[in-house]
């Protein structure tokens, strides 16, 4: 509560009174009244904005603190030990996956695969596969395919390599093997028969039935 004076007889009264208890003046306070009043809703806007900032302030800190945190070790889980990360699984092309090891396989939209019935058949179709995801991600135009071999327009070393497993896989067309192949998905339980050593594809048998035999590349064949 504030006292003011007021306008017409002099004396001290509220300021949020509507009228003069003396004289019966209305907005006794005039001018002054108004000012008590803006200054008031001034002071409380003032007190308001002020804690705004200190709020600000303390989150601001509190970030920094945070992405220190995170920078100074970014691979590690906040409150753990690095001994208790687990490693990332390697794929059996970046490790050794022996006759016996058991694997799972990995794919995406972006990363498919192609499980064949020889590793011949696999390196190509998978190889054409890959080309054709490459030029449909990168290409500013719809790449061209062959209507003789089914395989997308290559030049260079990709035309030599096409050239080269198409022959290996005693194939004419994309076609002929697809009718030989497979579309592969993720997470299939496999178990490894054998991987060689100059071969990009591993020969593999489904986890749940022996007799189910085929070949797929070892970059989508990651050990369980």
């Amino acid at each position: 509560m504030s006292l003011i004076t007021c306008k017409k007889c002099k004396k001290i009264v509220d300021s949020s009174a509507e009228s003069c208890p003396y004289c019966g003046e209305k907005n006794p306070g005039g001018v002054q009244g108004d000012l008590s009043a803006q200054q008031g809703v001034s002071r409380y806007a003032g007190i308001g904005l002020i804690i705004l900032v200190v709020l600000l302030i303390i989150l601001f800190l509190w970030s920094q603190n945070n992405d220190l945190s995170n920078e100074t070790n970014p691979d590690q889980p906040s409150g753990s030990n690095a001994a208790d990360v687990s490693p990332a699984p390697s794929s059996c092309q970046d490790s050794e996956c022996p006759a016996g090891t058991k694997a799972v396989s990995y794919a995406t939209q972006q990363e498919p695969f192609y499980l064949c019935k020889s590793s011949e058949l696999s390196e190509y179709a998978n190889f054409v596969l890959g080309v054709m995801v490459k030029q449909a991600r990168y290409a500013e135009v719809a790449p061209l395919i062959s209507g003789k071999t089914g395989e997308p327009a290559v030049e260079g070393d990709d035309k030599l390599l096409l050239d080269k497993y198409r022959a290996k896989a005693g194939v004419s067309s994309f076609e002929e093997a697809m009718s030989k192949c497979y579309k592969g998905r993720r997470d299939m339980k496999l178990v490894v028969l054998y991987s060689p050593e100059d071969s990009s594809s591993i020969y593999v048998a489904a986890e749940d039935d022996q007799e189910n035999k085929l070949w797929l590349p070892k970059a989508r064949l990651f050990r369980r």
